[in-house]
């Protein structure tokens, strides 16, 4: 597979993790076989070790003869019962001891099922983006419902093309004003940011973030709700080991982008981050990266199990390996066996009383613009996300391929830094800065999946976490027509333009683009309409009323006067067993249409039929460029 190599990938903003290639796979039933990686460059005196089910923890000082401490790494919590995951336990001895000959010699007791070294994940450098200098005020289309300033450059949140004419495709966006109509968030749902750490007294971000009350309200020092974690008030920092949050920019401004404070004045809105009334979802900080120092696997692990049994029930993941490593989801499995166990633990255990059942888990694509998404991402048990501009097309950077599930916005410097992702910032001016990459996308799809939870609450539902899985990667637009031609990208080596080629892009960037409004629609069994401003616009009822609907009779047609004038409509009836319409006005709102099924009037004193009502949320947004847009 050819590969395309550009000086800026390196750049951009996933905060992507390495790990070393892997050695072959000893495909024999032998005891070195429980060696699931590579051991080329372990972590001296460190192994993970999984015990056998239904099995106790031998002496490993006896099966090794050296001194061997050994630290429980994720037990059971009192009352449940074991699961792989709680199996694990870390190993401690000195580090002039062979770590390979110590694992061999483990591998030998039956106890022991799997043993793992301790390889480290570093974090890739990433690099926010200058701010613009702005000479002019954008100028919408629609009316914004929130006063947030920053919220008129949010194109990737309600994309009408007014920003830039020529590069802004109306459209081209997570259709999240329509959305927000229904919902802008819940503060019962808890959303975990498993990434750098969230700057907890950032303006837009501190009123979202979810606190462990008894450790906010207890003594400093001590584990005052006996979950295992001191001093662990919005989250834990799984780098140090401790309670302590420290500020990350860039896993503060993917947290801003699920739920940054609405309708506060100030900066950026969040996707989730409700109305300005203390409702917007909670943000909890998985914090796995802090400077240029990153975890053990066994660490995010650990992570993503406090996430579970702290009440999150969607993991934001806007990180990754380097591609290429992993053949498969079977080599992910046995390699990373410790990880897999974590996220298999919080898609099972997760869980929001009356709304959620399980966990939903959703990664980054990855930016190193290869034809495969990079792992864990590809793994089919998650989501994965890979990034679009502000026209539908492939942004430069994204990982495309096998392995990716779903598109959303994720911004292109090609484009100017205007149509890049702006959310909040630790430094910037104002409280908000733009960058652009999956890890940008990524929370996209994370904040959709948020107020989907919020809207199951509010209507009385309950999801599982495969349904919600189901629900999102289906509420989504065809993006496949829009990657034609050539896209050009700035190459920094010689200061001049390549040309792109999105041929390869076409059936490789998901199912679609995520609809956020579609979503609820979905959850609602409510079919949209979509159309245009100003179009007259026919769409036929057979999908819905059954391929006799030419032959039916139809009682009415109709919508409340608030949604009549909202849209601007001026045309709605039923004409030839087709409805049509038209409205002036970009927006969304519910019609009703009401037929008659066996006859032309309802029974009573003579046979008749029945009625048959439908509900239809009527969708139209503004005019489009000649190749399509959006429909």
């Amino acid at each position: 597979m050819k590969r395309l190599l550009l000086s800026t990938i390196a750049l951009l903003a996933l905060a992507a993790c390495v790990r070393e290639p892997l050695g072959e796979v000893n495909p024999m039933p032998t005891p070195e076989s429980k060696i699931v990686n590579s051991s080329a460059t372990p972590v001296a005196g460190k192994l993970l070790v999984r015990i056998a089910e239904g099995a106790q923890a031998p002496d490993f000082s006896a099966l090794a003869d050296i001194e061997i401490a050994a630290q429980h790494l994720m037990p059971a919590r009192e009352g449940e019962s074991v699961q792989r995951i709680n199996r694990w336990q870390l190993l401690s001895f000195s580090e002039e001891a062979s770590v390979n000959a110590v694992a061999h010699l483990l591998a030998a007791c039956n106890d022991i099922e799997a043993i793992e070294y301790v390889v480290p994940i570093k974090r890739i450098k990433s690099e926010k983006l200058e701010m613009p200098l702005r000479t002019k005020s954008a100028t919408r289309s629609v009316t914004l419902p929130f006063d947030d300033p920053e919220l008129e450059w949010q194109w990737h949140y309600y994309n009408d093309g007014s920003l830039e004419s020529t590069l802004c495709v109306p459209g081209a966006d997570i259709n999240l004003l329509n959305a927000w109509k229904y919902t802008a968030g819940d503060n019962r749902v808890i959303v975990a940011v498993c990434d750098g750490g969230i700057m907890t007294s950032h303006k837009d971000i501190a009123d979202n973030l979810w606190v462990n009350e008894k450790e906010k309200n207890g003594d400093k020092g001590v584990d005052d709700d006996g979950n295992g974690y001191i001093d662990d008030i919005h989250g834990f920092n799984f780098v140090t080991g401790k309670g302590t949050v420290t500020a990350d920019d860039h896993g503060t401004h993917v947290a801003g982008t699920i739920s940054a404070v609405n309708n506060n004045g100030y900066a950026v809105c969040g996707i989730a981050g409700g109305t300005g009334n203390g409702d917007g979802v909670k943000l909890m900080s998985i914090q796995i990266f802090e400077g240029n120092d990153g975890c053990y696997s066994h660490d995010i692990a650990e992570g993503v199990k406090y996430a579970a049994d702290n009440g999150a029930v969607i993991i934001n993941n806007s990180w990754g390996y380097d591609p290429g490593i992993y053949y498969g989801d079977n080599d992910y499995e046995k390699w990373d066996s410790v990880l897999k166990d974590a996220y298999d633990y919080f898609k099972k255990n997760a869980r929001l009383e009356g709304a959620m059942e399980g966990g939903l888990v959703l990664f980054a694509a990855g930016n190193e613009t290869y034809p495969e998404a990079s792992y864990p991402s590809a793994y089919r048990d998650y989501i994965s996300v890979s990034a679009m501009s502000s026209d539908y097309k492939a942004s430069y950077y994204t990982n495309y391929g096998p392995g990716v599930n779903i598109c959303a916005p994720g911004g292109d410097t090609t484009y100017g830094t205007y149509l890049t992702i702006s959310s909040v910032s630790t430094t910037e001016r104002d409280g908000y800065e733009y960058m652009q990459g999956t890890s940008m996308a990524c929370p996209h799809v994370s904040g959709c999946a948020a107020l989907a939870v919020s809207y199951a609450l509010k209507q009385g539902y309950t999801l599982s976490a495969d349904e919600l899985h189901r629900l999102i990667l289906t509420s989504v637009h065809d993006i496949n027509p829009y990657q034609t031609g050539t896209k050009e990208i700035y190459n920094w080596d010689t200061g001049s333009y390549d040309k792109l080629s999105l041929a390869p892009y076409v059936g490789n960037l998901g199912s679609g683009y995520i609809d956020a409004h579609l979503l609820l629609m979905q959850m609602d069994g409510t079919p949209c309409l979509y159309m245009l401003t100003n179009e007259d616009a026919l769409h036929s009822l057979n999908e819905y009323f059954g391929g006799g609907s030419k032959e039916l009779k139809y009682e009415s047609c109709d919508a409340s006067s608030e949604v009549r004038t909202a849209l601007g409509i001026e045309t709605l009836k039923i004409e030839d067993g087709k409805l049509r319409i038209k409205a002036t006005e970009a927006g969304s709102g519910r019609i009703t249409v009401k037929a008659i099924v066996g006859g032309d009037h309802v029974g009573g004193t003579y046979i008749g039929g029945s009625y048959v009502e439908r509900e239809f949320e009527v969708v139209v947004r503004g005019s489009v460029a000649e190749n399509g847009g959006w429909l």
